[in-house]
């Protein structure tokens, strides 16, 4: 019973650093879309919200991707 409740916990441990470092990449993906907008020269509001909006259109479309 022992072994095997150290190799859940390794296992676990293992998931959890995996699923960490999954989740950087990601945050890091969408932290430079962000800050592509925000270094951006706008003309006006309304062009910083058509990028803005297609910034929200595109998670979106990901979050759906991803729960299908």
């Amino acid at each position: 019973m022992e072994i095997n409740e150290r190799l859940a916990r390794e296992l676990k441990k293992k998931f959890e650093i995996e699923q960490n470092r999954y989740e950087v990449e990601v945050l890091e993906y969408w932290k430079a879309e962000i800050n592509a907008i925000y270094k951006k020269k706008y003309e006006s509001l309304a062009s910083l919200q058509v990028d803005m909006k297609n910034l929200i259109n595109r998670i979106n479309n990901r979050i759906i991707a991803l729960r299908h």
